[in-house]
């Protein structure tokens, strides 16, 4: 599927799953370098900054958005989507649906982005504003994760400690592909500012800078959201423990109290062999008075030791 938007003399391109007969057509129309056309056929394994004469080649790895947002994971934990930055033109790439990218299509159609720039304008402003959106938007998903964190502390602190186990195992996985995914960023970044100064002159350094910074952002958000989970994954886990501890006692306490009435039971068993305090008359009285003060003394000998 290929949607256009012309605004002066920038164009852009954003292809969504397209055919090959679809890149070749681009391709011919802004004189694409073959090799360039040619990954665009394949999706690529890896996040960089290839420089040609006429444009910049910037493939980036972004999260998933729809895993974020669901409790089990469906389908990639990460979407690729390919730049090729010209003078005039931006052609953007992806092989899945990203929200991000229809969300910015709508908002370039009823906003005037591009005409704040009063100055000649290059598609590299549109290109600017467009990886913007990208990781604003991936800072709205690691504040929902954040957001679930918080009713997870309420719920662990509710006593459903177990009930969170398996909850607080999915984030960990979201976030771990999450930081996976945007790991190769700043490298990529780094790149990409050095090209894109020699590309589109220094004037336009502080908006490549500035996408490093909104990376920044995203980035110092996950690491906290990251702190957060970890912190609460310890609490739950020490309240798990503590009940854990709480049950073995209150067993071993329940196995060393019964352990005289089973004793009783086994001496009363004896009385057809004779036993000479189950034959005096008050024998049973004896036997349980036995069996309360041995309960009674384990008890306190429990309490000294502040077992109980």
């Amino acid at each position: 599927m290929i949607k256009q938007f012309k605004y002066k003399n920038i164009t852009w391109v954003d292809l969504n799953s397209p055919t090959s007969e679809e890149i070749q057509n681009i391709s011919k129309e802004f004189n694409i370098h073959p090799v360039a056309a040619g990954e665009l056929r394949d999706v690529s394994q890896k996040s960089k900054v290839d420089v040609y004469d006429d444009f910049i080649y910037l493939v980036l790895h972004l999260p998933n958005s729809s895993n974020l947002e669901t409790e089990i994971s469906n389908g990639h934990d990460r979407v690729e989507i390919d730049f090729i930055i010209g003078k005039n033109f931006l052609i953007t790439t992806s092989y899945e649906q990203i929200e991000s990218m229809q969300e910015f299509g709508k908002i370039l159609e009823t906003s005037n982005l591009l005409t704040k720039n009063k100055k000649e304008i290059h598609a590299g402003y549109l290109f600017y504003y467009i990886i913007k959106h990208l990781y604003q938007s991936l800072e709205r998903n690691l504040e929902a994760i954040t957001h679930n964190l918080k009713k997870i502390e309420t719920k662990i602190f509710s006593g459903n400690e177990k009930e969170m186990v398996l909850v607080l195992a999915g984030i960990n996985k979201k976030l771990l592909d999450f930081r996976g995914t945007l790991k190769s960023h700043q490298t990529v970044l780094t790149s990409l500012e050095t090209a894109g100064t020699e590309f589109f002159g220094d004037k336009f350094h502080f908006y490549l800078q500035s996408i490093t910074n909104e990376f920044g952002k995203v980035w110092y958000s996950l690491e906290n959201s990251r702190e957060f989970f970890n912190e609460l994954r310890q609490t739950n886990e020490s309240l798990l423990q503590i009940k854990t501890n709480e049950a073995t006692k209150t067993f071993t306490m329940l196995a060393f109290i019964t352990f005289p009435l089973t004793l009783l039971i086994t001496i009363l068993n004896l009385r057809a062999n004779g036993t000479p305090l189950v034959d005096l008359q008050y024998g049973f009285w004896y036997i349980s008075g036995l069996t309360v003060a041995l309960i009674l003394l384990i008890l306190a000998y429990y309490k000294h030791k502040r077992w109980m």
